[in-house]
């Protein structure tokens, strides 16, 4: 609004040259001057020969006067970047594991329906999304098979029963959970075993295995698993272009390996893993390395392969690891305990150093505590490898059981990741049934440090490209205020951020893609919605410039807000009319105290200079626009003039008008809270007046107001307003 008055006094000053006309208003309006323009601007009276020769300089400036005042009631709307750190959306990746290996969280059984697979999915989604998580880990590979439709391995035995078969009526189910997931505001990361072909609990090798398929890449271990010989050329391919294509096909938004390289040693009864023939081939083409050294460049080799593919393709898709938690014994010095280096060959510390990834998850399942594999021990050494500065997204899990100790933990494990890496926290939970299953865990998350939305990091060295701004409107219906956004490339922006203040204080809410709109209350306690502003989001997280509104709203505090004393039992009233005082008091600022200064009135009034029943309003409206519920609305109100104010809804500024100006912003709160009581009274705008109109014995509402009642403005404003609710 300030904004648009500014152009139309620029342009007005230009075309028919008035001296100061920026300080006409808030002047009241001169109703002798054309209808057309009343609305507007005041503009000074001209005689005919005058008006006649500039009629058509008049023309463009009401041109110009009704283009801007066409647009949104918001008083101003500007582009800002981002506020000073604390008011911005929080950052951390909270996730939490989906195994479907073993049926261990979905789908609950194999023999599901279709539509009892997708309640279940469903199910999961809504409480990650309730419990304010932002991302979804969700295992689609569990053996060299597939929860999606693929031309490379066959529909997972966990998803059907039987291995090959594919879900009956017919869907996608990977194609289903990104959908559902994004819909909720939730990144989706496929999580696939690299190297195991077949699990234990994976139900007969079938024909159609890979197993059977591609015999010469397999390996037999003791405990019935069979495992990829990760040397094989064959091998590597065939995982590469397993990944490669569900990158290329599904809109996903990370690609997930766990701990599984070379099996665990109990996988194979303790015994050395079986792939003595592939490395004497190695050895006799003239390899050098010793087979410990040959296990781990083949995947390295197949991590960084992997890495490069993934970038090529879809440079934003995220490539994660989640090794086992310590790289080595005696690294750092104070930890003991399994050596996935020489076990598992796998060389953590090394993808790390290189950069091979975009986060790294080791799995930290130790309590803090535990002096040989402390949780902040381990992941202050991960993070001192952290040469490319990575994402470091610890996996923890500390046990299933429900108790206090279990959840304390869990908590301390957060905060203390928090506070070793501020720049990019995140916690991955495994698994989601261990917390979705333990209500003590929930309520701790959801009350404690998930209680506010946060948003996924965003990864520069992936894409540092922002969405535009959205435009933003705000308007006022009743007894909420309603916040729309639109932008003009959607197929940017993943989530929305919508912040605003009340007052000192300020909060945001994280909106999903489909979103557009978001209503909020008026006032918060005692402060009004002073300012709000929205933001793009993309799917790397980046977040746009603000669109800032400071929208003029009508917010009505009860008396509660104000801690009114009880009122005294006094005469009923039907509300008919409607008449505006001032206080006449001091000069009332709009950073004044304005809730003492009822306060004040109200004890005044009740005292025995008056013997009041109550502060004497209905209504009394702050210097800076705030109105402050006074008398219950069905008793009189009280004056300590001639009138009888039976019938009468007393509305009163705060402050003395005789002094301070009426500014614009005032005079809109005003009418606003005119037209709504003439609604929900049933009051005609007629009957609108001042005090001064009311009684011979004072000048209130003071000279600063009461021309706006002279010249009728107030009166053909509210008429305007209800005009344009009945439209």
């Amino acid at each position: 609004m300030q904004i648009r008055k500014q152009v139309i006094y620029s342009l007005a000053a230009k075309v028919i040259k008035l001296k100061e006309l920026k300080n006409l208003l808030p002047d009241p309006i001169n109703m002798n001057h054309p209808a057309e323009l009343r609305n507007f601007v005041y503009i000074p009276p001209f005689n005919l020969t005058t008006m006649l020769k500039r009629i058509f300089e008049t023309s463009i400036v009401f041109f110009f006067i009704l283009f801007f005042n066409s647009c949104s009631t918001t008083k101003s709307v500007r582009q800002v970047k981002e506020k000073p750190a604390g008011f911005n959306a929080a950052r951390e990746f909270r996730a939490a594991w989906v195994a479907t290996v073993a049926n261990i969280d979905w789908p609950s059984k194999a023999s599901l329906s279709t539509a009892e697979q997708q309640k279940e999915a469903i199910e999961l989604l809504d409480f990650l999304k309730a419990h304010n998580f932002n991302a979804v880990i969700l295992q689609v590979r569990p053996q060299a098979d597939a929860l999606y439709e693929s031309k490379l391995e066959p529909w997972s035995y966990f998803l059907t029963g039987t291995q090959g078969k594919p879900p009956s009526p017919y869907y996608d189910p990977l194609s289903f959970w990104i959908e559902a997931a994004h819909d909720r505001g939730l990144e989706l990361h496929v999580w696939l075993n690299p190297y195991r072909a077949h699990h234990v609990a994976g139900g007969p090798v079938t024909d159609s295995s890979l197993v059977k398929k591609k015999p010469e890449l397999m390996v037999h271990l003791k405990d019935g698993y069979w495992w990829f010989d990760p040397s094989l050329k064959g091998t590597q391919d065939h995982g590469v272009n397993v990944v490669m294509d569900i990158v290329k096909r599904y809109d996903i938004d990370g690609v997930h390996f766990d701990d599984y390289f070379y099996p665990y040693p109990s996988y194979n009864g303790g015994a050395d893993f079986p792939d003595t023939t592939s490395h004497k081939k190695y050895l006799a083409n003239g390899g050098t390395l010793s087979i410990g050294d040959w296990r781990r460049e083949s995947v390295n080799q197949f991590i960084h392969r992997l890495y490069l593919e993934i970038k090529k393709e879809k440079k934003d898709v995220k490539f994660g690891l989640s090794p086992f938690g310590m790289w080595r014994p005696g690294y750092p010095e104070s930890i003991a305990g399994f050596d996935q280096y020489e076990e598992l060959y796998a060389d953590a510390k090394l993808w790390l150093n290189n950069g091979w990834i975009d986060y790294f998850s080791p799995q930290l399942y130790w309590p803090i505590g535990k002096a040989a594999q402390s949780f902040p021990v381990l992941l202050g050494w991960w993070s001192g490898e952290n040469k490319y500065h990575r994402h470091l997204w610890p996996g923890i899990s500390v046990g299933r059981d429900t108790s206090s100790r279990t959840v304390t933990e869990t908590l301390n494990q957060i905060m203390v990741s928090r506070g070793m890496l501020p720049n990019s926290s995140g916690i991955i939970h495994w698994n989601i049934s261990s917390v979705m299953g333990n209500p003590n865990m929930a309520k701790m998350l959801i009350e404690g440090p998930y209680a506010v939305q946060a948003l996924v990091p965003s990864s520069p060295w992936l894409d540092n490209h922002a969405p535009a701004a959205p435009s933003v409107t705000v308007n006022q219906n009743d007894d909420s205020v309603t916040i729309r956004w639109n932008h003009n490339n959607e197929k940017d922006v993943f989530r929305w951020v919508v912040y605003y203040e009340y007052g000192a204080s300020h909060g945001y809410r994280i909106m999903n893609r489909a979103d557009r709109t978001l209503k909020l209350p008026p006032h918060h306690g005692k402060n009004k919605l002073t300012s709000v502003a929205v933001t793009a989001v993309s799917r790397s997280s980046n977040e746009s410039y603000r669109t800032e509104v400071h929208p003029n709203v009508l917010a009505i505090i009860p008396r509660k807000g104000w801690n009114a004393s009880e009122a005294k039992p006094y005469k009923s009233q039907t509300p008919v009319q409607i008449t505006i005082h001032h206080e006449g008091g001091k000069v009332l600022h709009e950073t004044d105290n304005a809730v003492q200064k009822i306060k004040n009135i109200q004890t005044w009034g009740m005292g025995k200079d008056r013997n009041w029943t109550d502060v004497p309003y209905h209504f009394l409206i702050a210097a800076d626009g705030t109105v402050y519920e006074g008398r219950n609305r069905l008793t009189v109100g009280e004056t300590a003039t001639e009138y009888d104010p039976s019938g009468h809804l007393l509305i009163c500024f705060l402050g003395n008008y005789d002094e301070q100006k009426l500014n614009e912003n005032l005079l809109e709160v005003l009418t606003k809270l005119i037209a709504k009581l003439c609604v929900q009274y049933n009051v005609s705008p007629e009957t609108i007046a001042s005090h001064r109109d009311h009684s011979k014995m004072t000048d209130c509402p003071g000279k600063n107001i009461y021309p706006y009642f002279e010249n009728d403005y107030v009166k053909n404003k509210v008429k305007e307003m209800l005009l344009a609710k009945r439209d």
